[in-house]
């Protein structure tokens, strides 16, 4: 087994902490869940997270614990708020790998974790201070240990559990939807094998127990602290109205995560109609309980083909969810990547002309990429980016992958490794190269004016942000803020007759002076002004 576990611990690592602390914090959602944890700390309440002083009710409290935790241990930076995805991102390429192996041989086992652990989906939530790689981890396990309480001969009392634990720590991470993914997904598979007679299958009043002792507490605790504000806030805008409405402008068509997933699962998307293919090949074998094993001592069930179902009922049911839904957002799919992990295997597993068909797509979409990628340089210097050198490299190591995979496609060889080691040299240019030109381009100078900030005000004053959303300021500058989003809201900060320092757009500039600001310092796209 080591010759395939090793590599594949090798390259999770190097892939989920790699330049983990490299680049500032990105606005919005890393930056708030660090600013959030960080006044959860400083402040001693474990409770009720708070920012910029005020009661956030966006998410639950677990993955605010990881990253606090985080805190106390590597001190209060970028890589910590960041080392509790980068860890869950390990421990899911882990988890997928020893799951797959209880149906396949090694070899099917390192190719289902190695899509996930050498795409851009993973690099980027890998390294992203945010709740949904934790939060696939937690969904993946409890579906894990779900279909292992069906498939390992009197493993139900054992596996069950799991289903009801890792739901209780979803539902802890993000709130309803990690009820409805794992039951919603083992209901429907069920229904689709077995019929109705399944249900019972799902059941576990232990599990119950065990699931309300995990998640119950905090969410009685804070119902009983901020009543129906928490209601409000967390159930129905955060859940419902997100779902039903547009929430922050992140909206889309019902075809929003098709590009999502090629883009995010490059190069190994090409192989997920093929393992769709196998899977509704074998959907009609699984009926009743026909293909699992009756012997009583046995261990391992049945054939390979109800894994390749159940990751695709497990794929569809939450691409579906979401296409549906009216707030759309990349992140929002990745509970889906571990199943489309699974099924991509299987496509890489398919001696038949599918394989074929895939290489040569890849080839297709590669080539396509490292043409985006030369053309991008003209652009990119229109926007005042001068570092244009790392462009080429990341255009020639997709070539070099569309090559590979055109000579599969032809001689109809496998040449997995050769694609691996050259998106590994794709991912480690995005991360070195573009990456921190990205971070530079849109944190840069708020991160330099809030440095400024912190230097230039006392602990007790705070920050005028006038019509923009940019937590990071909070983070790095230690101090709070004042939003406002007019010149109505601004007057009355002018009767305090204090010092006021404030950070706006750069096209707000000749107001702000004809309201007495003096302006300090401007980019093109922001400005910082004080006022005496």
């Amino acid at each position: 087994m080591t010759r395939f576990l090793l590599p594949l611990v090798a390259i999770a690592l190097f892939m989920s902490f790699f330049r983990l602390g490299s680049v500032t914090l990105f606005d919005v959602d890393e930056a708030v869940f660090s600013e959030a944890t960080k006044e959860m700390v400083e402040s001693g309440d474990w409770i009720t997270p708070t920012y910029n002083g005020e009661n956030r009710y966006d998410k639950p409290i677990l993955f605010y614990w990881l990253m606090a935790v985080s805190y106390k241990a590597f001190g209060i930076n970028e890589f910590s708020a960041r080392f509790p995805s980068a860890l869950s991102g390990f421990l899911l390429c882990l988890a997928l790998f020893f799951f797959v192996r209880h149906f396949h041989d090694k070899e099917r086992a390192f190719y289902a974790a190695l899509p996930l652990a050498l795409s851009l989906y993973f690099l980027v939530y890998s390294h992203a201070a945010v709740t949904d790689m934790a939060l696939a981890l937690f969904i993946t396990l409890s579906l894990f240990s779900f279909f292992l309480s069906l498939e390992l001969r009197g493993g139900a009392g054992r596996y069950i559990y799991g289903l009801y634990i890792f739901s209780a720590l979803a539902f802890l991470t993000k709130g309803l939807i990690g009820i409805l993914f794992p039951f919603g997904i083992a209901v429907f598979y069920l229904l689709s094998t077995e019929g109705f007679k399944g249900m019972k299958r799902v059941f576990s009043v232990t599990g119950i127990l065990l699931f309300l002792l995990l998640s119950a507490p905090w969410y009685i605790a804070q119902m009983g602290i901020n009543g129906n504000e928490f209601i409000q806030q967390f159930f129905i805008k955060h859940h419902f109205k997100r779902y039903t409405g547009v929430i922050s402008g992140h909206k889309g068509p019902l075809y929003y995560y098709i590009p999502v997933l090629i883009i995010g699962l490059l190069p190994w998307v090409a192989f997920l109609p093929g393992g769709i293919r196998e899977a509704l090949k074998d959907c009609n074998k699984l009926r009743v309980t026909g293909n699992r094993s009756t012997e009583k001592n046995s261990s391992l069930i049945t054939g390979n083909s109800s894994l390749n179902f159940f990751a695709f009922i497990w794929f569809a049911f939450v691409f579906v969810f979401f296409s549906l839904s009216t707030t759309k957002l990349p992140n929002y799919i990745l509970p889906a990547v571990p199943a489309a992990s699974i099924l991509i295997s299987s496509g890489m597993a398919a001696r038949d002309r599918w394989r074929k068909y895939a290489n040569a797509v890849i080839a297709v979409i590669m080539i396509a990429v490292g043409v985006a990628f030369l053309i991008s340089e003209k652009y990119l210097v229109k926007f005042g980016i001068s570092d244009t050198g790392w462009i080429l490299p990341v255009s020639l190591a997709a070539f070099a992958v569309a090559l590979i995979c055109l000579y599969a496609a032809r001689t109809e060889k496998t040449v997995y490794g050769l694609t691996s080691a050259m998106m590994v040299t794709f991912l480690l240019l995005l991360s070195v190269k573009a990456l921190p030109l990205a971070n530079r381009q849109l944190q840069g100078t708020l991160h330099k004016y809030s440095l400024f900030a912190r230097e230039r005000l006392d602990k007790e004053e705070k920050i005028i942000v006038y019509g923009i959303n940019h937590p990071s300021i909070v983070f790095y500058s230690d101090r709070r803020i004042v939003r406002v989003g007019n010149r109505e809201e601004l007057m009355p900060l002018f009767a305090r007759g204090r010092r006021l320092l404030l950070i706006a757009k750069a096209k707000e500039i000749t107001g702000l002076t004809q309201l007495g600001f003096h302006l300090l310092e401007e980019d093109g796209r922001y400005a910082i002004l004080e006022r005496q």
